[in-house]
Parts: C-alpha cells; sequence; structure tokens
C-alpha cells in the first residue's frame, strides 16, 4: 500500500489543480463568473521563459503575460470562449441554456494586466450571461465536461425577494452526472438545491485528506507507524489538530500570510522528518509532540491555502471554516482506522519493526523529493 502511495505521490505530489467559478441567477436569468489559469488558454501552453512547466509561479504570472501581444491574447480569448462553451453545460430540466461571452479584463485595452492566483499563475476571467424561457422552471444543472479532467469549484448564489443572499459551495468532478445547482420556480423564484453549504465544506475537508492529500496522509502515517499505539497517538493527534486548527483559522481570518510556494516545501520536508525520525526513535518522546505541534502550524497552513481557493461565502466565515476543520478530522480518523485495520494482525510480529523502518524510510524519501520539486517550482 505504502508502495502504491510513494508511487502516486512521484507523480502527483498533492497538486489541486481546478478551475473556480460563481453562478447567480434572479429568476429571470442567469449569470456566471469563470476563472482559467492564462496558460493552459494559449495554445501549446504559450512560449515559456527559460525552462520549467505550466504552472511555474515565475514562469506563467504576469511575468509571462508581459511578453504576449496583442494577437497572443486575442488566440486565448477565442480559446477560452470555445473551451468554456465545451466544458460549462448549463440544462433547466434538461434543456441546455445558451449564453453569451465576454473578458471583463481587456474592456481597458488588448494586452491588459491580470491578477494572480496564490500559486504565482495570471488568471483569465469570462463572465457568462443567458436567459431563461418566458414561464420555465424546474432544476437548473450543471456539467463540467472537461477533457483535461480538472474539477470545478462552484460558489452558488441565491437570493429570493426580501431575504438575505445564500451561498452554497461544490466542487464538481470533470465529466460526471449533472449536479444540481438550483431550482426555477413558477413564480420566477430560486429555490436552493439539494446540497447544504455545511455537508459541502465538510466533503471538501475530508477530500483534502481522501483521496487528494497524499501529503498529509503520508504525515499521519509517519505517526502511527511510530508507535501503533493508542496513547502516543492520541497525544501526537491532538497536537496536530490543535495546532493546524489555529493556522486555518488564522490565515482563513486573514490574520497570518505565508507565500505558498514556502508552506508547501516546508509541509514536504515535515513528512520527511518524521520518517526519518522514525529510523531511530522506538518510542514516543515529550519533545516528539512538541515537535508535531510545530509541524501542524504548517500544516494547517496549508489546508487554509485550499479553503482560500474555494472561496468562503460572503458574509460567512464561522461555519464554513469548522465544517471544512471537520471535514479533515474526519479524513484523518479515516486514514488512522484504516491503518490500524491493515496492520492489526502484524503489530506485534517481529516482522513489523522491519516493515515500519522500511515504510518510515520510503515515507522520508517521498517528503525530501516533494521538497526539493516544490523549492525548484
Amino acid at each position: 500500500m505504502l508502495g502504491i502511495l510513494g508511487l502516486w505521490g512521484v507523480v502527483d505530489g498533492h497538486t489541486m489543480k481546478q478551475v473556480r467559478a460563481v453562478i447567480s441567477s434572479d429568476g429571470a436569468s442567469w449569470d456566471a463568473t469563470v476563472w482559467f489559469e492564462a496558460w493552459a488558454l494559449y495554445p501549446d501552453h504559450g512560449p515559456a521563459l527559460g525552462d520549467g512547466v505550466p504552472g511555474h509561479p515565475d514562469r506563467w504570472g504576469t511575468v509571462w503575460v508581459s511578453t504576449l501581444n496583442a494577437a497572443d491574447h486575442a488566440q486565448m480569448r477565442d480559446f477560452g470562449e470555445e473551451y468554456v462553451r465545451d466544458c460549462f453545460v448549463l440544462n433547466l430540466a434538461e434543456e441546455r441554456m445558451d449564453f453569451d461571452c465576454s473578458f471583463p479584463d481587456y474592456q481597458g485595452g488588448e494586452t491588459p494586466e491580470l491578477v494572480e492566483n496564490g500559486d504565482g499563475n495570471a488568471l483569465i476571467r469570462i463572465d457568462l450571461k443567458g436567459r431563461f424561457p418566458d414561464g420555465a422552471e424546474g432544476p437548473l444543472e450543471l456539467v463540467w465536461q472537461d477533457e483535461f479532467l480538472h474539477p470545478l469549484a462552484v460558489q452558488v448564489r441565491l437570493a429570493k425577494t426580501g431575504e438575505k443572499l445564500r451561498t452554497r459551495l461544490m466542487r464538481i468532478a470533470a465529466n460526471e452526472d449533472p449536479v444540481e445547482l438550483m431550482v426555477l420556480e413558477a413564480s420566477g423564484e430560486v429555490a436552493e438545491g439539494e446540497e447544504s453549504s455545511l455537508w459541502s465544506w465538510i466533503v471538501a475537508g475530508f477530500e483534502h485528506i481522501l483521496p487528494k492529500g497524499l501529503d498529509h496522509i503520508l504525515f499521519i502515517l509517519g505517526l502511527f507507524l511510530l508507535q501503533p499505539k493508542a496513547r502516543p497517538l492520541l497525544w501526537q493527534t491532538s497536537a496536530f489538530t490543535v495546532a493546524h486548527s489555529m493556522t486555518l483559522a488564522l490565515v482563513v481570518l486573514g490574520f497570518l500570510t505565508v507565500p505558498a510556494k514556502f508552506v508547501e516545501s516546508m509541509i514536504a520536508l515535515s513528512i520527511a522528518y518524521v520518517g526519518i525520525e522514525n529510523l531511530w526513535v522506538k518510542e514516543l518522546k515529550p519533545w516528539r509532540v512538541s515537535v508535531v505541534f510545530a509541524l501542524g502550524l504548517l500544516h494547517g497552513m496549508g489546508f487554509a491555502s485550499v479553503m482560500k481557493e474555494l472561496r468562503l461565502p460572503e458574509g460567512e466565515v464561522l461555519k464554513p471554516l469548522l465544517a471544512f476543520n471537520l471535514g479533515v478530522e474526519a479524513g484523518q480518523v479515516t486514514v488512522l482506522g484504516l491503518a490500524f485495520l491493515i496492520c492489526f494482525l502484524f503489530l506485534k510480529k517481529e516482522g513489523f519493526q522491519v516493515f515500519r523502518k522500511g515504510a518510515s524510510a520510503l515515507i522520508a524519501v517521498t517528503g525530501l523529493y516533494w521538497a526539493v520539486e516544490r523549492l525548484m517550482g
């Protein structure tokens, strides 16, 4: 199992690539805003500044955009509109909705200054707008048909007459069944779809551990392998939980800002540290709990980067924060539960110590690989 995880990590390394959108409706019409990383809309990923890969923060952000001319930007707009029309399939009562596209970034000229996301990639914004047929009613559903399999993070904004704006978050996988966003009523009002905001944030937190958070999974398995007993794990996981909850809240609430590149690199080093320490420490030491607490502060910043990428609903902070944290905890408990289940019959066997060191060494090597990969971009 660890071998498979290690190979998966070399290929993936916990990169959360996705497209982000906000969609709202007043009952008569609907509008959406979609953000794409600019390099993804340039044919063949665009001209690179030196050696690198798409998404490198030093080569695919505003510096890269500054090398493009008006013709390059026109190509990106053409491809962007074609791409979003293919991917963003919105159906009302199973009838596909048509829409107009516009590019607000280009209102001031043909070579605009684009903004960057947390990974240092320049973003292009595409606004979509459409109208519902008179008297139309039924469920409004979205299918995200992305051949590159990037998921879509959607924030749905709903407002009934005289009521406070409500928002719901969902993360839609590519090329799966339609997802209900809202229901258009005969009166012209819009009603909430099936998913609740609280549940969607819990799911988002859980998914950040299982299956998408391989680096966090390896860190938790490193804690498990030191001494797979309830009391040592309780001390370590309690320290880790308190620490990551603190920095998760501080970053999301805007009291703490740390560069994503630094955080992700340090998380990788924390994985390597836990794996290496397991090779020569046989039982839990008091100072190990303090170290785990410090490393938990780093992981909390990593969790927060995902919440910021998904975007908090306006006017709501506490509920999404608590729900996301609950999902993270559920994911961590699931990892530990599976580890106990798989290893239960072998914990007291002589060969388990050999396995423990071998697995810890694999975790350490994977963490070091990620650290170099993330530091070098």
